[in-house]
């Protein structure tokens, strides 16, 4: 009687442990909330995008130059870290490589939400 009593407790907090109960889905990220989750998304998605001046266009507040857009194509921008989210703005360092993933240089991109979405404010490249 007392085994199964015991087996009945631990057993589901032995499956539980199995199972991995409460933590994140496998490949998640945790960005620190709903928002900072879009920031990220937002800036992965400009790698999909640009060297196509006409879908880059939606991800920035004010249309990129250009020369500006040229060089977006050349390169590629992961976060680091964590953004930083006050109300409707929003600032992460973000890493730039070269296309072969060579490390050019780390700086602060902006970032603010307009109707509900979040806009590259200022994307400062090297």
């Amino acid at each position: 009687m007392y085994f199964r009593h015991c087996l009945s407790i631990l057993l589901p907090v032995f499956v539980c442990c199995l199972s991995g109960c409460g933590s994140s889905p496998p490949g998640t990220v945790d960005m620190g909330g709903e928002d900072a989750t879009k920031v990220a998304v937002l800036v992965e998605d400009l790698n999909e995008a640009k060297g196509d001046a006409k879908k880059m266009e939606p991800f920035f507040i004010s249309k990129p130059s250009a020369a500006d857009a040229k060089k977006f194509n050349t390169m590629s921008f992961y976060l680091k870290g964590k953004p930083k989210i006050t109300g409707t703005t929003a600032t992460c360092n973000v890493q730039i490589e070269k296309q072969d993933g060579t490390p050019v240089s780390e700086l602060e991109w902006r970032f603010e939400k307009v109707a509900g979405g979040w806009k590259i404010k200022s994307a400062p490249l090297p």
